[in-house]
């Protein structure tokens, strides 16, 4: 994605996208049994890491003064 000011907007969507996937686990924790809030977490985290590997960090990659400072390491 060339564009920068796209880029910007598509990297928060996704970002925002991600904080509620998470947000989701500890929301449903209290209302699913062991065995459905472990494959919940899982799921969230496979398609949390997905969204990372193949959007958030290209993003980051392509347009480095908009990655994250959470992302600095």
């Amino acid at each position: 994605m060339e564009n920068l000011k796209t880029a910007k907007q598509v990297l928060q969507l996704f970002l925002s996208i991600n904080d509620q996937m998470v947000e989701s686990v500890t929301a449903v924790e209290k209302e699913l049994s062991p065995e459905e809030y472990k494959a919940y977490k899982k799921g969230i985290g496979y398609v949390v890491y997905e969204v990372f590997d193949k959007i958030i960090e290209p993003l980051c990659k392509r347009h480095p003064l908009l990655k994250p400072l959470e992302m600095e390491a």
